[in-house]
């Protein structure tokens, strides 16, 4: 009769447990528990059981809370890194207020730029590669780089005390020209930026390294308008030209490189890990 008692008893130990049965049976379990040790010991078990259960809920909880912040605070940074991107044009091209210190070393600036973008993707793995639309995005954004070096090295050519007429313009038209030339590479490379970022959130591919060469063609732009604003010697244009090409080319080009190399790092651990 013990047996069959202690059978019973087990059987509406997980109900007991759970608290989902009735007064009635919860007051004939506690005292069949209180005078048999071994269902005592069932009832704990199940009891530590549930607790368990609980407490790594609980902890898958707090986990994508976590990634839930994580994923809140890179998106802040890259937005912060557009806002401010859009602001710096706003005052240079349309402002035309070149007055700020850190207008007068930009690089400073974008090398912020590059490491708040490396930054935003450390502990994310984005291990999907960009699409077409992303590389197209890539090549035209490389491009325009390059249309900007090569437009003003031809400038910088053609340039002379005594010339009247460049890229078949007066000369005096020419300033305006190349303001605009600037100002569209420009919005262009935003443009570029916002899509590319829009990729790292909304489809989570790795498109840092491209968010790189965005920033190098945007601070190409701003390099080459703030030296057309300050020109003030023929002598010395050559090798400032030089200088603002190399400010914006290698923290760029630096940029896309190790950000490159992490994705490819983490493309690798994450097939491990698989």
């Amino acid at each position: 009769m013990e047996k069959m008692n202690c059978d019973i008893i087990r059987d509406l130990i997980p109900s007991y447990v759970d608290e989902v049965c009735s007064q009635a049976t919860k007051e004939c379990v506690e005292a069949h528990l209180d005078e048999c040790g071994e269902c005592r010991l069932i009832a704990a078990r199940l009891r530590d059981s549930a607790l368990s259960g609980e407490k790594l809920e609980q902890k898958g909880l707090d986990g994508l809370k976590k990634i839930k912040r994580a994923l809140d605070y890179h998106r802040i940074i890259n937005y912060g890194i557009l806002l401010v991107l859009a602001l710096y044009g706003i005052e240079l091209f349309l402002a035309h207020n070149a007055g700020y210190a850190i207008f007068n070393r930009p690089w400073i600036l974008e090398t912020v730029c590059i490491i708040a973008v490396l930054a935003s993707g450390l502990g994310r793995r984005d291990t999907r590669s960009p699409g077409r639309t992303a590389y197209l995005c890539g090549v035209f954004s490389f491009v325009l780089s390059i249309y900007c070096i090569l437009l003003f090295c031809s400038f910088i050519m053609q340039l002379k005390p005594d010339m009247e007429t460049i890229f078949g313009m007066e000369a005096r038209k020419i300033g305006p020209f190349m303001n605009l030339q600037t100002a569209v590479v420009f919005i262009a490379q935003i443009g570029f930026f916002l899509y590319n970022l829009g990729c790292i959130i909304k489809q989570k591919q790795n498109c840092r390294w491209l968010l790189c060469l965005n920033i190098m063609g945007v601070f190409l732009a701003v390099n080459y308008d703030l030296h057309l604003y300050y020109m003030d010697s023929f002598e010395t244009l050559k090798r400032a030209y030089l200088y603002a090409t190399l400010e914006a080319v290698v923290p760029g080009v630096l940029g896309a490189g190790v950000s490159m190399a992490i994705a490819g790092a983490q493309k690798r651990r994450g097939g491990g890990e698989a």
